[in-house]
């Protein structure tokens, strides 16, 4: 939207309310006003995130060496080939005897079974870790997106709030020359503008900052677009139960109820070390002594014996392990319950803010500014008021992307809180 171009002297030149008012407003707050061309969408920088190579495989490999000790922990010992001999002389002779023999070791007790079954569990509790971690990894992205858009949207205001000065500035200019206005408002003029340009230079910094940012969560190998697009402002939220609901399936308190489990299985593993693990060995026995030889079966059997050792230390780990994880999980739970209740009321609160700002504050800003055009038209005003109202609804403007962000701040932590449902 430009500025009409009106027959006359400068003086007869109007500052239209139109261009100053509706025209910015759109260009600040409408998505998509910002740049022109294809935009990054908050969808597709999700899917590039979870892509992402490099953290996938990460993620990977944690899973796959959980899953190798569970497997360790199930495959049964080698047995063992033993070949021994023995030569002595007596009377003369050479007696030689040899004993070859194959033993395997028996568990009993169960323990195998149960440490088979502890490090499955702990295996699911990793897999859970890293469904935390996606989400954790999203809530970021999310932020980080939100905080572009947000600097982007800031700097737009800042841009047209300055193009909009620079007209009025030529205006000025004219009407000096024709004698309406004075050199000092023109230099007024001047700073005012110098002074959106700095701020300007500093909004479109912070955005780099922030894009930098963005791009360090996404593939390095991706081409993207220059700018972002979306709503700033979250959706209506959905009601409180949903939340509530939501919150005990979140993946790091299933974590912990694995990890509790596993620590239970453990333990009562450890609780049966007092049944030893037999050993059991077949073979052969020779014997070659001068005028005779022979043989004969060999049957050997072993076991230790837990006089000392009967695994209180790895039942007392076992037991501290679950009892922690079992106090973290009730902790947790109920912290996140808190904290989803009052994220909910403040996304609420926080979107019905923003609405209610745009609609009151923002539409009495552009009267304000249209009711200082026209009186600063008719020499009722000086510059000092008109910029005073121009300054106004920038600032109003500002102000509602920066209630907008907060919303949305909120809405991602909700959304995060509650395990990933979509508020």
């Amino acid at each position: 939207m430009g500025a009409k171009r009106l027959p006359g002297t400068a003086a007869e030149k109007p500052i239209t309310g139109r261009f100053f008012g509706l025209g910015v407003f759109f260009a600040v707050l409408v998505p998509g006003a910002v740049a022109a061309g294809p935009a990054l969408t908050i969808e597709r920088a999700l899917r590039l995130a979870e892509d992402y190579a490099p953290w996938q495989r990460e993620l990977g490999a944690e899973a796959d060496l959980a899953e190798s000790r569970a497997l360790e922990a199930s495959v049964w010992p080698n047995p063992r080939l033993s070949l021994s001999q023995e030569r002595f002389s007596a009377g003369g002779g050479t007696t030689t005897q040899r004993f070859y023999s194959l033993s395997q070791e028996f568990d009993l007790s169960g323990q195998r079974g149960l440490r088979t079954r502890a490090a499955r569990t702990r295996a699911e509790g990793v897999r859970r870790d890293a469904d935390w971690r996606r989400l954790e990894r999203r809530a970021r992205v999310r932020e980080r997106f939100y905080t572009v858009l947000f600097q982007q949207r800031r700097a737009a205001a800042l841009q047209a709030s300055l193009e909009r000065l620079d007209r009025v500035a030529a205006i000025v200019a004219e009407r000096r020359r024709a004698g309406a206005a004075s050199g000092y408002d023109q230099h007024r003029l001047e700073r005012e503008r110098a002074t959106l340009r700095a701020r300007l230079r500093q909004a479109r910094a912070e955005r780099e900052r922030s894009w930098s940012g963005l791009r360090a969560l996404l593939p390095d190998d991706v081409d993207l677009p220059a700018s972002v697009t979306g709503s700033l402002r979250p959706d209506q939220v959905a009601p409180l139960t949903r939340f509530r609901e939501a919150v005990a399936q979140r993946a790091d308190l299933q974590r912990l109820q694995a990890e509790a489990r596993s620590a239970e299985l453990a333990q009562r593993a450890a609780g049966r070390a007092w049944v030893p693990d037999v050993t059991v060995g077949l073979g052969v026995t020779t014997v070659d002594q001068p005028g005779s030889d022979g043989s004969g079966s060999l049957l050997e059997l072993s076991l230790p014996l837990p006089a000392f050792d009967r695994g209180q230390a790895e039942a007392a780990a076992a037991g501290a392990r679950r009892t922690r994880a079992e106090a973290r999980y009730q902790r947790l739970l109920a912290r996140a319950r808190a904290e989803v209740a009052g994220l909910w009321r403040q996304t609420r609160e926080l979107g019905a803010a923003t609405v209610e700002f745009r609609q009151e504050a923002l539409a009495k800003s552009r009267k304000v500014t249209e009711i200082a055009e026209a009186a600063y038209r008719a020499g009722e005003l000086g510059i000092l008021e008109l910029l005073d109202a121009y300054r106004g609804q920038l600032d109003a403007r500002l102000r509602a992307l920066a209630m907008a962000r907060s919303a949305r701040v909120s809405w991602t932590e909700l959304a995060r809180t509650a395990g990933g449902v979509r508020p």
